[in-house]
């Protein structure tokens, strides 16, 4: 994406392509740009960045609480291109389609419209910075629904609390607690739909009533546990 940004994993087939530019702002504090690519017929394909938020901190934090190290995780990922039109008040466009037989200048200016809108959004929050991360992240929080971060979850409350934002941690864990709950009762015929397992050409084993309670169940101890350690004053 820049110069001065590593290049972190990369992969291409014939059908798609990803890779990442990494924004160390210190050791334990970075931000991921990961672009990808997908064909789109015949003629065109369509790119997509995301941002991918990481803090030891955070990932420390939602380690103890669920028991196991997801130390090397980052705790939030958005979609660049919307949460940069929430910021700037407009609508967000579709993803831009290059066409197969297009030169690098015309792709270049297309990830050069992608840096410009990080730019513009750190720029918000008064520049890259390990001091700036914070504020960026609680923000991608709070309009989680509207910049494609996703829904609520033990990460996000684990930064919210890391950030000093308690009160949006514990909506943030009613909210994830709310939603594990009616997962359990949905019906058997909405659980594909409801975790995405309808891949094509492979063998489709969709989740049962009891896998889902047994998934449900295990994130509400996560979140009680997590809960008790922010209550407590142990985070």
């Amino acid at each position: 994406m820049r110069p001065n940004e590593p290049q972190g994993s990369g992969r291409a087939t014939r059908s798609d392509f990803s890779f990442d530019s990494t924004r160390t702002l210190d050791s334990n504090m970075e931000l991921h740009e990961s672009v990808s690519g997908w064909q789109m017929g015949n003629d065109s394909w369509s790119l997509r960045v995301r941002g991918y938020v990481y803090d030891a901190r955070v990932s420390t934090m939602k380690s103890h609480a669920v028991g196991r190290d997801v130390s090397g995780l980052a705790f939030l990922d958005f979609d660049v291109l919307a949460a940069s039109s929430l910021m700037d008040g407009q609508s967000t466009p579709p993803s831009p389609l290059v066409r197969i037989e297009a030169s690098d200048a015309e792709i270049a200016s297309h990830l050069a419209d992608y840096c410009l809108r990080m730019d513009r959004i750190w720029a918000a929050f008064g520049g890259a910075s390990v001091d700036n991360l914070p504020k960026l992240a609680v923000w991608m929080i709070r309009n989680r629904n509207a910049n494609g971060a996703g829904d609520a979850d033990l990460s996000m409350a684990c930064a919210a609390y890391v950030y000093g934002v308690t009160e949006l941690s514990l909506e943030l864990l009613a909210e994830f607690e709310k939603g594990m709950n009616r997962r359990m009762q949905v019906e058997p015929s909405e659980f594909v739909d409801l975790y995405g397992l309808d891949i094509p050409g492979a063998l489709q084993l969709g989740p049962s009533r009891q896998l889902v309670t047994e998934i449900a169940t295990a994130n509400l101890a996560d979140a009680a546990r997590l809960r008790s350690m922010i209550k407590g004053g142990d985070a």
